[in-house]
């Protein structure tokens, strides 16, 4: 999801800092998306890198921009360190990060978004302008009480705990083509699941 703008510190070279791993989670509810996603950076070189990295937002006609967003430093389990403060201009979000020679870093991105219809969108192609596939990926949906999966472009495996819904699929080697699409319907409606939304 993320796009990176970088830059060597006192050099006009691009770095070689890397994004090869992400895990998604999604929380659904008849009105509303949330996500929590954690994204890892390593940078192999022997200088040090800031990474001016934006986050695209999938916004349409029925999904607005989001309002709540939050960004962190975090540790490789999703718990996060230190807040990181966003930049806003022209409506578009980006923060910046640095990173040690041989260093690496996981942020975590928390955002909220409304939704007039039971589906959203993870951006994923974004990751091609990395040039390079995810080592992994990892994606998780939650549906809330009350509704269930209705379609998905991705084949999702299933998993019911407790009133919660949650289907998931990972990848390795990565290098996604297409975002990921998934829509609900309300418990007992009529639909053809894991067909394309």
């Amino acid at each position: 999801m993320l796009m990176v703008v970088a830059v060597y510190v006192g050099c006009d070279v691009f770095p070689q800092v890397r994004f090869d791993r992400e895990r998604i989670e999604i929380w659904t509810a008849p009105q509303q998306v949330q996500v929590s996603g954690l994204y890892h950076y390593s940078n192999p070189s022997n200088l040090p890198a800031f990474l001016s990295l934006g986050l695209p937002f999938p916004v349409d006609a029925d999904h607005p921009q989001p309002s709540l967003y939050a960004i962190a430093e975090a540790r490789a389990d999703g718990r996060a360190l230190e807040q990181v403060a966003p930049r806003v201009r022209r409506g578009k979000v980006s923060f910046r990060i640095f990173l040690m020679p041989h260093a690496d870093k996981w942020i975590r991105v928390d955002y909220v978004q409304g939704t007039s219809v039971p589906r959203g969108r993870y951006i994923l192609t974004t990751t091609r302008q990395w040039h390079r596939p995810l080592v992994r990926g990892e994606y998780i949906l939650h549906l809330a009480p009350g509704i269930e999966l209705a379609a998905s472009n991705y084949p999702l495996d299933a998993a019911t705990t407790g009133a919660t819904n949650t289907y998931a699929y990972s990848k390795t080697d990565f290098y996604p083509g297409e975002d990921w699409v998934f829509a609900w319907r309300r418990t007992g409606a009529r639909s053809s699941a894991r067909s394309e939304p």
